[in-house]
């Protein structure tokens, strides 16, 4: 029993070992396919990370504004160099005692989110490693007629130059997006995220791309 015992643990160690190279080896081959400019492939790997974050659980003491706002992530467009992502930014409203409050304005949890998505789309997208991003930051609100208007709280790019520079955890979210190229909306003057972006949004692949291999980290 006890040989059959150290054979079957050598037989199980054999076998995670077998599934550990050949995810290596096939995280190897999506780099190099992705590093070769295979965009549409490119695309669902940022997809499929986006849809990972989703699943998460958020962070403990995160507000519940900036959780959702993160959720809202869509990909506006991605090479092997840049992406793009939106947001989508809401006023920080919670529940005290048995009152529902306005912690903090849309702007200040677009801010929040700007940053924590800017880290994300550098160092948390498996298989990618870009150059530049750009986080464009919305927000909605009902007008007197009832329809729904969305517009833009603010844009804004970084490099993984700067972005190696950032105290992200040492300061404020505005503080840190001073440091970068930053243009956020002023009474009587609206943001337009195309102007100037690091890339524009372009046609969806007419050909669906292979499906990258899946990760449990972000």
């Amino acid at each position: 029993m006890i040989v059959l015992g150290v054979i079957a643990v050598i037989a199980l160690g054999l076998l995670l070992g077998f599934v550990i190279v050949q995810s290596a080896f096939s995280h190897r081959h999506w780099r190099h396919v992705i590093a070769e400019g295979d965009t549409p492939t490119l695309l669902a790997a940022v997809e499929e990370a986006l849809e990972t974050f989703r699943s998460l659980r958020p962070p403990r003491g995160m507000p519940p504004a900036d959780w959702r706002g993160l959720q809202s992530a869509a990909l506006v467009a991605a090479d092997r160099d840049r992406c793009r992502v939106s947001v989508l930014a809401e006023p920080d409203i919670r529940v005290i005692g048995t009152e529902r409050r306005e912690i903090g304005p849309a702007e200040s949890v677009g801010r929040r989110i700007a940053v924590r998505m800017a880290e994300r789309l550098l160092y948390e997208i498996p298989l990618a490693h870009f150059a530049a991003v750009q986080v464009d930051v919305y927000t909605q609100y009902r007008s007197q007629d009832g329809a729904i208007t969305t517009d833009c709280l603010l844009t804004t790019q970084l490099t993984r130059d700067r972005g190696a520079e950032t105290e992200w955890d040492e300061q404020e979210s505005a503080a840190i997006l001073a440091d970068w190229r930053t243009r956020e909306r002023a009474p009587g003057a609206a943001v337009n995220p195309d102007e100037h972006a690091i890339i524009m949004p372009g046609p969806p692949p007419s050909e669906p791309p292979p499906d990258p291999p899946r990760s449990d980290t972000p």
